[in-house]
């Protein structure tokens, strides 16, 4: 299971060497690589996390994150942000990233943060796709008890921009707003399947957009 992981993650960064990025203003076009992993190209916008105050990301996570909050009962402590506590070059500031505890009103415990922790990055910084880096035990500054680093892949971008294009791992539904997406079916038409179950297709063939390189973060939101 792991190695098809690694083999999607693999095939992903060797085939968008040399494509064409798509503008964040464009209009949204999600293509479904396979159950599990989403490329969506154009229509990024910072907004609002329903649920969590305060806290914004790139509306094409929105999906993603419901599907993790319901799974995983995660708390999310930081989304779209260009503080200084973030790397400059990294995820926060395209809204790409989350910093994750917890949801202790929810029920929510650190053993489930572990767990999606070793679903996501199986070994030490080996991330399974659409992930670019994941920050936990290991990684200073991040870990149990402190939060878990989540970064998604996404086409070279600048900071405090929306990313051209972004890999997740279920595709967003246009013009729909969280509570109207359909999250209840984990495998629904326009997504992938929950999260621990592996993706028995290899994305290869056709053109994908060039992905950033991955990018240690040093800092992050602690509790």
């Amino acid at each position: 299971m792991l190695r098809i992981r690694f083999a999607i993650t693999s095939a992903l960064i060797a085939l968008a060497l040399t494509a064409a990025v798509a503008p964040a203003s464009a209009k949204m076009k999600s293509t479904k690589l396979s159950p599990g992993l989403c490329l969506t190209e154009g229509g990024g916008k910072f907004v609002d996390i329903p649920g969590f105050p305060g806290e914004m990301i790139d509306r094409r996570l929105l999906r993603d994150v419901k599907l993790l909050e319901r799974r995983y009962k995660i708390f999310v402590t930081d989304g779209y942000s260009t503080s200084g506590v973030h790397s400059p070059n990294g995820e926060h500031p395209l809204g790409l990233a989350l910093d994750i505890a917890p949801n202790s009103a929810k029920g929510g415990t650190w053993s489930e943060i572990d767990a999606l922790a070793a679903w996501a990055e199986p070994q030490q910084n080996q991330p399974i796709a659409p992930f670019r880096w994941v920050g936990y035990d290991g990684d200073a500054n991040h870990g149990r008890g402190h939060h878990l680093h989540l970064s998604w892949s996404h086409s070279p971008s600048e900071s405090g921009k929306p990313a051209g294009s972004v890999y997740t791992i279920r595709c967003p539904r246009k013009g729909a707003s969280r509570g109207q997406s359909g999250d209840g079916d984990p495998g629904g038409p326009s997504g992938g399947t929950k999260p621990g179950e592996p993706n028995p297709e290899d994305p290869a063939g056709g053109i994908r957009p060039r992905l950033a390189s991955p990018v240690a973060e040093s800092g992050g939101v602690g509790l």
